[in-house]
């Protein structure tokens, strides 16, 4: 009999033990009838001046009735509160007002921060479902420092803090406690015409004991977010407000970057301003541009914007990436954020820990203002050097329509984006311009509308157009459109749901060309996907299955994400929990899931593997998830680029991730990652160490220091070739023509068709991160913001195997590998990265919505193929001031200035 696996017998002891300790606890029995709590707040028509310095000292407040009765939430779930809190209601034909105030024996614990930052402190929120659909709604939340944070709740439970709104608080400290004031304008809510009910819940959070206190109690463990808001009544009257807001910008750029081999040519452009070369590593630029709001009916908005300028934005991390996947970025520019979640697959998958992930994101936005072609992929000459190129591609103008029509929510996004070219100097020294981009627009469309009290139907449509076609000059040719629908149901309660999609996506005038799995997509091209979810979610119970497939020719990474098509995916997950307080913990939940990922045409396998994952919350609020997954060796069809399957091995992982007291003024956070593969030796090692540090309250900051390491892999040093007299099928040769060079590499479209070699090594990878932020407040609306990261990571390769493949897709096992020949003249391919990057942003919100920027930002790059065998970290830290090493800065100022009409 085989020894019993440790870790399996306890996962069965504890999903024995979780039932009885988790329904048998008497905390959770105490807890009152949900039912009892669907509760309506009062709110009152302003009839005299507010003042709003946080205190609702002023007669109007009088018209308001008061509005208590709290419970918390945790960490004594359905227990009255330890403080007391009430509120209070009021509006006019201009804005909602809402007076809190809460009372404290003890100081609060008041952190200041910048605005849009959850940080740990005392605050007071409120959700605000206008529509009363419950669905969406907005959030509003104000800290005991001062500083705001805003936000949008969608898909009923999930909340993104992208949307941006320009409303006034103030909070006031007394003997009792503190409390605040706050005046939203009616021209930022979607209001319909003839509303007198809005959804409504208000939420108080006191630090020190971790306590959040509900007016409306939910507890937890029940379905749905939104769906379970109180009311607010005593709204009739109010209506919709449809004012223009107005937000120009003037700005100013200096760009230094070095070394630089020529002036820049005056007529180029910096970011979307208009430059001026000022010495051979200087450009100067000034730009203007306008953001505008306008809600062209009660509930129906349109926002655009005019040469947008992200430059506050903060730099996106420095990665390794060994994977033959994109790597995905989050959005952070404020214009593309707003809105975003309309365009959110409902499709969600969240399994945890490293485990799930979306087969596809039909809309992502950084594909508007991509990042321009890599230095690599210009096509210079030997004799030809890059004197200045944009990391980005500005957006000219976009242009966006979100809301609600009919009880159906709406959003239509279109932008438009320029030919970009990058400046060449010429053997002769002279400067030339080189196209790299070509202008073309881009726009998204999301419907999604209910269909009685439960059912949801949508539709997504996605397109990518040039802005010219004329071959003549090389320009593109090449349309890319994705359309589909969506439909939800769900229960009264909300506690089954399903999804179903179905996309198809269409390319015209595409240039031919063969993906890594290899797939061959011709000047026209169409495919298909469909995608489907099932869940389920009690107090105690939840299950999931996902479900979806992607034809070999489906696309959307034109302006979606995808990170692979030709696929068939099941998932699905089973977990136990308790989401209730108990005398061992304040949650807990053990999780078990599987997945199996193969080709479309259910040829081979691409993933199998099965996850095992514990987290819970202690009483003393620390945080502990970790999980092990075990995976059965499998095919990877995109390593040697031309669609050949490689063998991979079975593997088993553990990761963990811990989080201490998030009270403290010091909270450290480790994550990591152990993996293991067989029978020949890989291992992966991933180690993360977060420092959160709160010495004042007005600073804080946390310290990031990574290291991953991979080692054993087999990867592709050379794709297939042909082999020695043997025909050569590399374009522009005819095919009855012998190959005259080892290193050609075969066309990947052809190359399967024929006998073949690889070579391959086994790769060692290490790269080394530390990040810092920090955020000093002066106020809340003047902050003090650093970002710095210091990259470097090292790629080496052991001595190169070979394997010849006979005609076909055969898959190439690890097996057949031998070792390489000097007359196969493997290349080497060592590699050393090194990057630095820093940025100091001042805002100073001098008028509501007004702001002021003052921007610095260095980076320090270098990319180069390491001449000494294996890995140095000193050689690969010493990059940093190494030969090539290419260093930029850049000074922005700019002020936008916000005007209602």
């Amino acid at each position: 009999m085989a020894p019993a696996n440790p870790a399996l017998l306890f996962a069965l002891a504890l999903s024995a033990a979780l039932p009885a300790l988790a329904w048998g606890d008497p905390p959770g029995a105490e807890l009152p009838p949900e039912e009892a709590f669907l509760r309506t707040a009062h709110a009152a028509r302003r009839t005299s001046p507010i003042q709003l310095d946080g205190k609702l000292a002023e007669a109007a407040w009088a018209a308001a009735p008061w509005n208590d009765s709290f419970t918390q939430a945790r960490p004594d779930e359905g227990k009255p509160p330890t403080v007391h809190t009430r509120f209070k209601v009021l509006w006019d034909d201009d804005a909602l007002y809402v007076g809190v105030e809460c009372d404290d024996p003890e100081p609060p614990t008041a952190t200041l921060s910048r605005r849009d930052r959850f940080t740990e402190g005392d605050f007071i929120s409120f959700d605000l479902d206008t529509t009363l659909d419950r669905r969406t709604a907005y959030h509003f939340q104000v800290y005991a420092a001062g500083q705001q944070l805003d936000g949008i709740h969608f898909n009923d439970t999930e909340l993104t803090t992208d949307w941006d709104a320009a409303w006034d608080s103030a909070v006031a400290r007394s003997e009792r406690g503190w409390s605040t004031e706050l005046r939203i304008p009616l021209r930022v809510l979607r209001i319909p015409e003839h509303a007198h009910t809005f959804g409504f819940n208000l939420y108080r959070i006191l630090s020190r004991r971790h306590e959040e206190d509900q007016w409306r109690f939910r507890p937890h463990g029940r379905p749905g977010d939104i769906s379970r808001l109180g009311l607010l009544d005593g709204l009739d009257g109010i209506h919709p407000v449809r004012e223009i807001e107005l937000r120009p910008y003037v700005g100013t750029r200096l760009l230094r970057s070095s070394p630089a081999p020529a002036n820049a040519v005056p007529h180029g452009s910096l970011g979307g301003c208009s430059s001026i070369g000022v010495d051979p590593m200087s450009q100067a630029g000034a730009c203007v541009g306008l953001d505008l709001r306008y809600n062209v009916a009660s509930d129906l908005s349109l926002v655009g914007t005019l040469n947008p300028d992200f430059g506050q934005v903060e730099a996106d991390s420095r990665v390794l990436n060994l994977t033959t996947f994109e790597t995905f970025f989050p959005e952070k520019r404020p214009f593309f954020l707003e809105g975003l979640d309309l365009f959110k697959s409902p499709l969600r998958i969240d399994f945890g820990g490293p485990y799930g992930g979306n087969a596809y994101q039909i809309f992502y936005s950084r594909r508007i203002g991509r990042g321009t072609p890599a230095l690599a992929d210009l096509g210079l000459a030997s004799n030809q050097a890059l004197v200045y190129q944009e990391s980005a591609v500005p957006v000219l103008g976009a242009a966006k329509l979100s809301g609600t029509v009919s009880g159906a929510s709406v959003g239509l996004l279109t932008a438009i984006e320029p030919r970009v070219s990058a400046q060449i100097q010429q053997p002769g020294g002279q400067v030339d311009d080189l196209r790299t981009v070509e202008a073309r627009s881009t726009s998204a469309v999301r419907v999604r509308a209910p269909l009685g009290d439960n059912m949801l139907l949508g539709f997504t449509g996605t397109a990518v157009d040039p802005l010219a076609t004329d071959a003549t000059f090389g320009l593109e040719r090449r349309h890319a459109h994705v359309g589909g629908a969506d439909f939800t149901l769900f229960n009264s309660d909300r506690s089954w749901n399903f999804t179903g999609q179905a996309l198809g996506s269409l390319l015209t005038g595409n240039t031919p060309g063969t993906l890594l799995d290899g797939t061959y997509l011709g000047l026209t091209q169409s495919g298909y996907g469909a995608s489907a979810r099932l869940a389920h979610e009690t107090e105690h119970t939840v299950f999931a299955i996902n479900g979806d497939l992607l034809s070999k020719t489906f696309t959307v990474n034109d302006l979606g994400f995808m990170q692979r098509a030709n696929l068939a995916r099941a998932m699905g997950y089973f977990a136990l929990r308790d989401p209730h307080p108990s005398s061992w913990w304040q949650n807990i939940q053990l999780l078990l899931g599987g997945r199996e990922i193969r080709n479309a045409g259910l040829d081979y396998t691409l993933e199998r593997d099965a996850m095992l994952e514990l987290n819970f919350t202690t009483n003393d609020f620390w945080f502990v998830d970790t999980g092990l997954i075990g995976q059965l060796p499998y095919l990877d069809d995109r390593e040697l680029h031309d669609g050949t399957p490689l063998e991979r091995q079975k593997s088993a992982s553990v990761y963990g991730f811990i989080s201490t007291d998030s009270r403290k003024r010091l909270q450290l956070q480790l994550s990591f990652t152990e993996a293991r593969s067989a029978p020949r030796f890989e291992r992966q090692n991933q180690l993360e160490l977060t420092a959160i540090f709160r010495p004042l309250p007005q600073l804080e900051g946390s310290f990031d220091l990574s290291y991953n390491e991979n080692a054993g892999t087999f990867r592709r040093i050379r794709s297939a070739s042909a082999l020695p007299g043997q025909n050569c099928l590399v374009p522009p040769n005819p095919p009855t023509e012998t190959c005259p060079d080892v290193t050609a590499t075969l066309d990947p479209a052809v190359a399967v068709q024929q006998s073949r070699l690889y070579l391959l090594a086994q790769q060692q990878a290490r790269s080394v991160s530390a990040t810092l932020r920090t955020t000093y407040a002066f106020t809340p609306h003047l902050t003090l913001q650093a970002y710095a990261q210091i990259f470097a990571a090292g790629i080496a390769y052991s001595n190169p195997s070979r394997v010849i493949a006979g005609p076909g897709k055969n898959p190439v096992r690890l097996a057949d590998l031998l070792p390489a020949t000097l007359a196969d003249l493997p290349p080497n391919g060592d590699d050393r990265q090194a990057g630095a990057n820093l940025q100091v942003i001042l805002r100073w919100e001098w008028r509501t919505g007004s702001t002021f920027y003052l921007v610095y930002a260095h980076q320090t790059s270098n990319d180069v193929p390491s001449l000494s065998h294996g890995l140095s970290l000193g050689g690969e830290l010493g990059a940093l001031g190494g030969a090539g090493v290419a260093n930029g800065d850049t000074i922005l100022i700019k002020v936008d200035l916000l005007k209602a009409l």
